[in-house]
């Protein structure tokens, strides 16, 4: 099994939300790694810092952000999450195929890029709590996990 992560699956395992029980469920059962690429790990970082610094934000947001920040971290030292480098160019091209054929009802770039760099990394399970990225990366041929929402 090689599991991969779209970025709303990753932040119920690091925050406090809604679906981190199912995410917590569904992780503890696998042995491999949770695979994600650099540019997830980055992108995450990145919105987990500003929040942090965000001084509109309340403490408890704050404080939120800051210890999802230290758990991403600790699951990335830990390899309980693995970045793997990808070819970005081969997904990019794979999401614009997509795009084409769904002219009229075009989801965001980003829900058409993570199943794109799922297939891209080569996985066999796609893990997503949401509808619109999972119907890609089904009809691409990856299991979805969970089963159903």
């Amino acid at each position: 099994m090689k599991p991969f992560l779209d970025a709303g699956f990753l932040l119920a395992l690091i925050l406090e939300m809604r679906g981190s029980r199912v995410a917590w469920q569904i992780t503890r059962e696998m042995d491999a790694p949770l695979y994600l690429c650099h540019f997830q790990r980055f992108q995450t970082e990145n919105r987990l810092l500003r929040e942090v610094e965000n001084s509109a934000a309340k403490a408890t947001e704050r404080a939120s952000a800051s210890a999802a920040l230290q758990k991403l971290r600790h699951y990335l030292d830990e390899q309980f999450f693995q970045a793997i480098p990808l070819e970005y160019d081969v997904a990019l091209d794979l999401a614009g195929q997509w795009q084409g054929q769904l002219i009229g009802r075009t989801p965001p770039g980003m829900l058409l890029f993570w199943p794109a760099l799922a297939v891209t990394a080569g996985a066999t399970h796609f893990l997503s709590f949401d509808p619109r990225p999972r119907q890609l990366a089904e009809n691409a041929g990856l299991q979805l996990l969970p089963a159903r929402l």
